[in-house]
């Protein structure tokens, strides 16, 4: 058993593959207290490989699915604890973060590489897929999580989100801000919908309240350095 220090949780997973663990290590920690132990089971194990074959054509490796697993769970577990889990792109510019999200293929980590090429050392990467955002103290604070994407692209860190910008490939660069009820649609469209009744409701007030508190802009573009600069402009009216 590891324990793993992910979204301000310590997470502890009994995996059945080693390869699951070298996957999840930058995340690890010396703690040996948890919140939430996760074993993932065949039953578990099968699920993912089945929905990968489904939707991918092909259903991963053993450990891969194993993983997906843990991340599923986990994402069921956050949102009693003020949290979510978000498809997205996310970096970390000026201690903030800005969101880039989108239906798969879109365009998101080739969006967030443009701000890396155009403002260098400026940008950390925090999530290139799949990161954890909380509510805290009034703000919303995204977090690196070891499923990273196909590329590995992340770090172990974290910042209050200061945007979050939808992605669309257009022939040229527009933006614009979009209002609350857009917003809110567009986000159930990238993140895990829970079955529970309950915590379906405790979701939808959390997305409710980040569309009101952050600011969501709309952003048609090419795959060009003006795409940065066009979104750069809007979220910090320059």
């Amino acid at each position: 058993m590891h324990v793993y220090r992910i979204a301000e949780m310590n997470i502890a997973v009994k995996a059945r593959y080693e390869e699951t663990y070298r996957y999840m290590s930058d995340f690890l920690t010396d703690s040996e207290e948890y919140e939430l132990l996760i074993e993932p089971t065949d039953e578990m194990i099968r699920y993912e490989a089945e929905l990968g074959e489904e939707i991918h054509g092909e259903a991963g490796s053993p450990y891969i699915c194993e993983a997906v697993a843990i991340l599923r769970v986990i994402c069921d577990y956050i949102i009693d604890k003020g949290g979510f889990f978000l498809h997205c792109s996310c970096l970390k510019y000026k201690g903030e973060a800005i969101i880039f999200t989108a239906p798969s293929g879109t365009g998101k980590s080739t969006h967030a590489a443009l701000w890396r090429k155009h403002f260098g050392d400026e940008v950390t990467m925090i999530n290139d897929d799949k990161p954890l955002v909380r509510e805290k103290d009034g703000r919303f604070v995204i977090y690196g999580t070891p499923w990273n994407g196909k590329h590995g692209i992340g770090a172990n860190t974290s910042a209050p989100v200061r945007a979050i910008v939808f992605l669309s490939q257009a022939p040229e660069n527009t933006a614009k801000p979009i209002n609350p009820i857009e917003a809110i649609t567009l986000l159930l469209q990238q993140t895990v919908l829970p079955s529970d009744k309950a915590a379906l409701s405790k979701l939808l007030d959390m997305l409710g309240r980040m569309v009101e508190t952050t600011s969501m802009y709309r952003l048609g573009c090419t795959i060009s350095d003006e795409a940065v600069t066009t979104i750069y402009r809007e979220i910090y009216d320059d």
